[in-house]
């Protein structure tokens, strides 16, 4: 029998490698391959550490880890043979795309009783016990992931995503929704102080929902990210793109007469509508329309706001500056345009089918038309002739008629 310790090392292990072991008495030996040890439950003391040099215990796995209903999987380069036991698998075979998610994963965790397959946390008065222990001052992440896009090939079909998800709703699922992510900022502190602007985005004690920055804090090296929110169809389409529900901003319910912020922009920036257009071989370049504030101040400021049956223009305190009032089936339209040259600026009757041509001036009671108008002969005499004819008046409900003289009877 060779020395103990002297046995040739293997350069790898199967797994069913037998294991002389004694029980928890210590009285009775057994045996168990080397698997079974692995598989075994395994309560290990923390060593307080964090780093091997001083002592942490560090497992290291160098292939593939699967967890839970995962490990029924047989990790074979074949992905067809390799997808019939786990559900997962299973599940993606059936679709057009096949089961591409197990075969490429370096860790899979796949949940055995509908639980959660991975939890993740941290918290930051750890941060501050264990900043001597670490050497620095760390963040309180839960999950951190990272995608690097270092393929420099073009073309290259490689793409990077830091974090992918997909949640599926199967055939006859009809009673609860299913979310692709749900988010939930839960806030035991109290109303934070302050409030977040466009100009000061961050308070103290504030909780955000999500937080989307470009250049990771990087010092130099880093450009603009493309853009912040991107929805496509990929080859399905969104039926809506944002849904705020009535109860989930501040200040309304969407049935009282309160009031909400849904979105805050700082001065000028802008809300687009891009044309169609290829311009230099982009799609979409062009801007159509845009919507945008230059406001400086407060006190300079308007809003826009839509009641029902109409529109109104006022200052930013709410005082009304002008309105327009809706109506059912309207058979004319007042058009509003601009001149050129020599053609007045005007205020245009559109006559729809068993309209009227007429455009209405009406003061209030009491009130008067005021018009601003050169005025020439004055205390001349009235021509017995209208060379211009008459103007169609209608003045509280009666018809008049204005005489038309032409310049040269009135001298210019």
């Amino acid at each position: 029998m060779a020395v103990f310790n002297t046995y040739p090392k293997l350069d790898s292990l199967t797994g069913e490698e037998v294991v002389v072991l004694a029980d928890s008495s210590g009285t009775r030996t057994v045996t168990a391959t080397v698997s079974q040890i692995i598989e075994a439950p395994v309560s290990v003391t923390a060593s307080g550490q964090f780093y091997s040099d001083k002592g942490a215990q560090v497992k290291r796995f160098a292939d593939r880890l699967l967890v839970g209903v995962a490990a029924d999987n047989p990790t074979l380069s074949d992905r067809a043979s390799s997808s019939q036991d786990d559900w997962l698998s299973e599940t993606m075979g059936a679709t057009s795309i096949g089961p591409w998610a197990l075969q490429d994963a370096q860790c899979a965790s796949l949940a055995q009783f509908g639980n959660s397959a991975f939890v993740a946390g941290s918290r930051t008065s750890d941060a501050v016990t264990g900043k001597a222990l670490l050497g620095f001052q760390p963040s309180s992440i839960g999950v951190a992931s990272w995608g690097v896009s270092d393929d420099t090939s073009s073309p290259t079909t490689t793409t990077a995503y830091a974090y992918y998800g997909e949640a599926w709703r199967l055939a006859g699922v009809n009673y609860q929704p299913t979310f692709g992510m749900e988010l939930e900022a839960v806030n035991f502190g109290g109303l934070a102080v302050g409030q977040s602007t466009p100009y000061a985005p961050n308070v103290g004690g504030g909780v955000y929902g999500i937080q989307l920055g470009a250049g990771g804090g990087q010092t130099s090296g880093t450009s603009d990210a493309a853009a912040g929110m991107v929805f496509v169809s990929n080859p399905n389409s969104w039926q809506v793109g944002i849904v705020f529900g009535a109860q989930s901003l501040t200040g309304t319910d969407g049935k009282d007469s309160g009031y909400a912020s849904a979105v805050s922009l700082a001065r000028n920036q802008a809300l687009e509508w891009h044309t169609p257009e290829t311009v230099s071989g982009v799609a979409g370049s062009n801007v159509g329309a845009f919507v945008r504030s230059t406001v400086t101040e407060r006190t300079n400021g308007m809003r826009q706001e839509f009641t029902d049956n109409g529109i109104l223009f006022g200052n930013i305190e709410g005082e009304t500056l002008f309105s327009v009032a809706s109506m059912p089936s309207p058979t004319n339209a007042l058009q509003v345009q601009a001149g050129a040259a020599t053609q007045a600026a005007g205020l245009y009757v559109q006559e729809g089918t068993g309209g009227s041509g007429n455009l209405g001036l009406f003061p209030a009671s009491g009130g008067e038309l005021q018009i601003t108008s050169p005025v020439t002969g004055t205390g001349g005499t009235m021509p017995t002739v209208a060379n211009g004819g008459f103007l169609h008046i209608n003045i509280n409900g009666a018809d008049y008629r204005i005489p038309l003289m032409a310049p040269d009877q009135v001298g210019g």
